[in-house]
């Protein structure tokens, strides 16, 4: 069986108001009902699915595609005696694994179209499974110690500190110090805030807000899914509809940002643009180790971030004034910043996020160079 991205065709049917609100929705267009009586916005992620898509599609019909070559690995008893589920892995072989193929190199090449050279989905092997795992339960962790993870800047919530960052820093220096005498207790708390998290009203108000909702929430589903119990991982299945959604909503907004003007803005921006890779990468890596397929990689691969490091990793405003100049130069597709570091066109050390979205596209044979730090 083909597992198709959820991203590309989400399988909520329900207008986005009533998903949100957990109403029912009669289906109805242009407007269901109920919007139309309270008088809401009222829109089907189809309709935006299938633009997007088309959009999509009009680029890679001006693309060759080539055909996809590598071989085929199953995730292993070691890598699932991480994460312990009554599921099986799929045992289809028919299946690609996510190796890039040929093609041309990036300089005879001005305009590229990375979906065209990623599967639809993919099987990662033993090696790359692990990595990711291991390390993407690190990040509540490493939040509450620094205040950031690989997707959230150091300096986010500097000036602005949303109540769900609070409470999702609280429940996760509380999850770090637990014991087998509190464990029962802190998984409570964390249950009764994710309730509450998902049962409020994010996707009107500002983007920081919206942004903040989705990192509380992604960073709750990485404990529940890959750090908790039958109970919790259950728990978390019901809210991924959710957070697609939000973060379906975060990509539609974050299409829309004009260039940014100040440090501020670009670290809202760019830590979006993170995210948005990163909650795909989550629910990638949570249907491999289910089913032992990954639908999400051409999705991804069409996804923009910065891949500069040293932006990244810049400590004040004048320092990021100074390199702003080349900021458009330095946005790059996911899928291109994949291709041209395996055809040698990204120079420099590589930080924790590259290596992130490299070790599903490149796998064990590159472990030398993207092994990640414990």
């Amino acid at each position: 069986m083909a597992y198709r991205s959820p991203y590309a065709r989400s399988r909520q049917k329900s207008c986005i108001a009533c998903a949100e609100g957990k109403r029912r929705c009669n289906r109805q267009t242009p407007q269901c009902s109920r919007c139309l009586a309270q008088g809401l916005e009222c829109t089907y992620l189809s309709a935006w699915s299938q633009q997007k898509r088309q959009n999509i599609s009009r680029q890679l019909e001006s693309s060759h595609f080539s055909e996809v070559w590598s071989e085929t690995s199953l995730v292993s008893n070691e890598a699932l005696s991480f994460w312990p589920l009554n599921d099986s892995p799929s045992d289809d072989t028919s299946v690609t694994t996510p190796w890039l193929t040929s093609m041309p190199s990036l300089l005879t090449v001005p305009s590229l179209s990375p979906a065209a050279f990623f599967p639809e989905t993919t099987i990662l092997d033993k090696w790359s499974t692990n990595q990711l795992l291991q390390n993407i339960k690190c990040y509540p962790q490493l939040f509450v110690s620094s205040r950031k993870t690989p997707f959230i800047h150091s300096r986010l919530y500097d000036a602005y500190l949303p109540n769900t960052i609070q409470d999702a820093f609280t429940v996760l220096a509380a999850y770090s110090t637990k014991t087998s005498e509190t464990e029962d207790l802190i998984f409570r708390i964390l249950e009764s805030k994710t309730t509450s998290l998902v049962e409020q009203d994010h996707h009107t108000g500002a983007l920081s807000q919206l942004l903040a909702a989705v990192h509380a929430l992604a960073l709750f589903q990485i404990i529940q899914l890959f750090d908790g119990d039958i109970r919790q991982r259950s728990l978390a299945e019901q809210h991924m509809d959710t957070l697609r959604i939000w973060t379906f909503q975060l990509q539609i907004r974050a299409e829309e940002l004009t260039p940014a003007l100040t440090w501020q803005e670009w670290i809202l921006a760019e830590s979006t643009r993170r995210t948005i890779i990163f909650v795909m990468m989550i629910e990638g890596l949570y249907l491999t180790l289910k089913t032992g397929c990954c639908p999400n990689v051409k999705a991804m691969s069409i996804l923009p971030f910065t891949s500069d490091v040293t932006l990244w990793d810049l400590s004040e405003s004048a320092s990021w004034l100074a390199e702003s100049d080349q900021l458009r130069s330095k946005t790059v597709l996911y899928g291109d910043f994949a291709r041209g570091w395996q055809e040698g066109q990204v120079p420099g050390r590589l930080d924790g996020f590259q290596k992130l979205l490299l070790i599903p596209c490149m796998g064990e044979r590159y472990r030398e160079v993207l092994e990640l730090d414990s």
